[in-house]
């Protein structure tokens, strides 16, 4: 094979030139988690919890504790393609962020009553979802600019560092999705 064809190769492994953004992904995953679609306004992610056992299986894509960000233009709509491939049930609600200290502010458990958005949770949020349970597509507006957490509802996951943060920002172009080690909240 020729250097153009390898590189070529290279590019489409990584997910660049397909118009996806491009992160780090879970061992098992070979697909973008992140696709931005400018024309239809609308953010798709993919949200697996358990993907490993990172944070004792309390993570979504491998990363815990706010390890990632999601950044989405004010109005868009959110797509999370969820499922769970860990051993406990898990779930997902999006949240209002508290400020400074977040962990200690978490409340112990969630409820489809905590969204932050219409629509904005799987169900059976303070139960979850064992890992049988096909993927499920949750999908909100979001239409209040400000910072969230995506988090597991099931008692003492989210506490536990089960949240990535969501960031609605009217400046935003396009949805982003960026990955930082785990700091004190």
């Amino acid at each position: 094979m020729n250097k153009t064809a390898n590189t070529l190769i290279l590019l489409t492994a990584v997910g660049l030139g397909t118009g996806a953004a491009h992160v780090n992904h879970p061992p098992t995953s070979h697909a973008p988690l992140l696709r931005s679609d400018a024309a239809k306004k609308t953010a798709f992610l993919s949200l697996i919890a358990g993907s490993d056992q990172s944070n004792a299986g309390l993570n979504f894509n491998g990363k815990h504790g706010g390890q990632s960000t999601l950044t989405v233009p004010l109005g868009w709509t959110v797509e999370l393609h969820y499922r769970n491939a860990g051993a406990m049930p898990h779930s997902v609600v999006v949240v209002d962020a508290p400020s400074k200290g977040m962990a200690q502010k978490l409340p112990l458990k969630f409820s489809e009553a905590s969204a932050a958005f219409t629509g904005a949770h799987s169900k059976n949020v303070t139960g979850g979802m064992g890992r049988t349970v096909p993927t499920e597509m949750v999908s909100f507006t979001a239409n209040k600019a400000g910072d969230y957490l995506i988090a597991c509802g099931v008692t003492g996951h989210a506490i536990g560092g089960q949240y990535l943060k969501l960031h609605v920002n009217a400046q935003a172009r396009v949805a982003t999705l960026t990955e930082v080690p785990v700091t004190k909240l």
